[in-house]
């Protein structure tokens, strides 16, 4: 009789170990089938408030949800739910989810390239790209293809007050395209390969003027051209350097190798 009391007593504390964990399960599970039951605005506001928590999963869940709800004539609440969940993966980051952004900002533009929100939809499309950029000492396709999309804000939304913004990512662009050239420069550079380096710096000086290190680019220019026996040529570039960074870091060197040019 104790043996079967004791089993008695063991299978009714189990069951409710059971329930306890069980319980609040089906509670959770509860209130999540609430959430996604709720009336459409309201859902919408709840996935706000998730996005403005940086719950971007969440958030993203609830506005999928809405979507595959909201009729498809529904010509007003359906592209903002589809923007806002374009912003829900750009702003997660990360290589995969920029992806998805960028497939989803431009679903909105062939639907909606009308909409007042098209402008910013389009810069998100180059933001997406820029994203994804490698480092300038990597393959630079994906930097020419975002400035390509920044460009077509101001071509098609010229009026938008996203073309400041498209422009200073453009520059921004362009200083990793500049980056780039400047690597590739150096490491002629370093080889003794003075033509090949100088063929990288015209580049810059032609396309990048406002490359940071615009400096440091016309003094190794100016020494390629030296090394090569070019040296009025590379005089025009020491002089350039003078007069454009008189307080620069390579001001004194170049005006010594002016000394020596002027010398023979």
């Amino acid at each position: 009789m104790n043996s079967l009391r004791a089993r008695s007593d063991f299978a009714v504390r189990h069951l409710l170990i059971v329930l306890v964990l069980f319980i609040p399960g089906i509670s959770s599970c509860h209130k999540k089938n609430t959430a996604l039951n709720q009336p459409i605005d309201q859902l919408y506001q709840t996935a706000l408030q998730k996005m403005q928590k940086k719950k971007y999963y969440q958030a993203r869940t609830l506005f999928q949800t809405l979507q595959a709800r909201i009729p498809q004539e529904d010509r007003e609440m359906l592209p903002v739910v589809q923007l806002k969940l374009a912003d829900s993966y750009y702003l997660s980051g990360g290589i995969l989810n920029l992806g998805e952004a960028l497939t989803a900002y431009r679903n909105f533009l062939t639907y909606y390239p009308q909409r007042e929100e098209a402008a910013y939809a389009q810069f998100q499309v180059g933001m997406s790209l820029f994203g994804q950029v490698l480092a300038p000492d990597r393959d630079q396709e994906l930097t020419f293809k975002a400035i390509t999309e920044f460009e077509k804000v101001e071509r098609l939304y010229p009026d938008s007050a996203y073309v400041g913004k498209a422009q200073d990512q453009i520059l921004k662009c362009r200083e990793k395209l500049a980056a780039h050239n400047f690597l590739v420069g150096n490491f002629y550079y370093k080889r003794k390969d003075f033509l090949g380096a100088a063929d990288r710096y015209r580049v810059i000086l032609d396309k990048y003027p406002q490359y940071t290190r615009t400096e440091e680019t016309l003094f190794r220019l100016a020494n390629c051209l030296v090394f090569t026996l070019n040296p009025d040529e590379a005089r025009l570039y020491y002089v350039r350097l003078v007069q454009e960074y008189p307080k620069g870091k390579f001001v004194h060197e170049a005006q010594a190798r002016l000394k020596e040019i002027e010398k023979g």
